[in-house]
């Protein structure tokens, strides 16, 4: 579908799942096994925190800080106690790594982790054509390289998605039957929930896509913070990136919805990274604009060899995936120990 000033869109189609009411926001402080009735995720006792996870869970960073290598180590690790004071961080001091770093500085010592993507088609993993490098990718399929290999990346994005599409279709849910403590959650919406016309349909209930940024867009975002709270998991906010009308110095697209992410990850004390911010200066810095299927290198290439305005190709993606992964390291978060460059 395509958006008005020819730039492509991400909707996409999809049924399913179980529809909702009105998006009502989930009680804050509630108790950890929440009623999962709000939202409509699938599985009531899967949804445990997702409606009402403890207030106690989500007053400090997530305690995300407590992970960097050498956080916890009690002799000779360097930058051993940098970011132990971080407020919360008891409740992801299970993150994997957080203290197997502590007196070798090696990643050798690190436990497994599981991370775990929610988001829409610019996440999404799509098949690789070996033949054309230009082919469609995600940024979520590309994060893997960015790590040791015991860090297992599951890209549970699915493409035409908003925040509250993603939890009624019960995919949300999903993810909170498998994560475990000291597992990350990342979530990046906003490409579709910012769409004003789109509409989709859910046991014969039509829904909007849209969702305003400062409001129904956080609602949204409060159910996957506290489920993965609710599960002694580490939630990180991904902003979206923006459209290619960002090459050259051109406005960052979307940028309220990341605003809102940032401030949301104020308000609950959790780590946001801000690819939309990262990926706008990298487009702004490249002048002139590419207007040619030859010229284009970041942005995909439609089958009538047009440059897609939303989705990436297989360098795009690579790089934002960087971007991803930088954003980690700079927030401290325990999974930047798994970092290979």
């Amino acid at each position: 579908m395509a958006n008005a000033g020819g730039v492509s869109g991400e909707l996409g189609a999809g049924s399913g799942g179980s529809s909702t009411g009105a998006p009502a926001t989930a009680g804050r402080s509630g108790s950890a096994s929440g009623s999962a009735g709000a939202f409509g995720l699938a599985g009531g006792s899967d949804a445990n925190g997702v409606a009402g996870a403890g207030g106690a869970l989500n007053n400090g960073s997530v305690g995300n800080q407590a992970g960097v290598a050498g956080s916890s180590a009690s002799a000779g690790s360097a930058g051993s106690s940098a970011n132990a004071g971080s407020a919360g961080s008891s409740s992801s001091a299970g993150s994997a790594g957080s203290s197997a770093a502590g007196g070798s500085g090696g990643a050798s010592n690190l436990s497994a982790v599981s991370v775990y993507l929610a988001g829409d088609s610019t996440v999404s993993e799509y098949t690789l054509d070996p033949k054309d490098p230009k082919s469609w990718a995600g940024w979520g399929q590309m994060l893997s390289p960015n790590y040791t290999s015991k860090v297992k990346v599951l890209d549970k994005a699915v493409g035409g998605r908003t925040a509250r599409r993603f939890i009624q279709e019960g995919s949300l849910a999903a993810i909170l039957k498998l994560i475990q403590p000291g597992d990350y959650l990342l979530v990046q919406f906003g490409t579709n929930d910012s769409n004003t016309t789109a509409k989709y349909t859910l046991d014969g209930v039509e829904y909007p896509y849209f969702a305003a940024a400062e409001t129904d867009f956080k609602t949204y975002l409060q159910a996957y913070i506290d489920g993965a709270l609710g599960k002694k998991a580490i939630p990180v906010l991904v902003t979206p990136p923006p459209r290619n009308s960002a090459y050259c110095k051109g406005p960052r697209s979307l940028a309220n919805y990341g605003q809102a992410m940032l401030d949301l990850g104020k308000t609950d004390g959790v780590s946001v990274v801000d690819l939309g911010l990262k990926t706008h200066a990298y487009l702004t810095a490249i002048c002139p604009k590419p207007t040619t299927a030859a010229q284009e290198l970041f942005f995909k290439i439609n089958a009538d060899a047009s440059i897609d305005g939303t989705h990436f190709q297989e360098n795009g993606a690579r790089i934002m995936a960087g971007f991803v992964a930088d954003g980690i390291d700079e927030a401290k978060l325990g999974l930047s120990a798994y970092r290979q460059h």
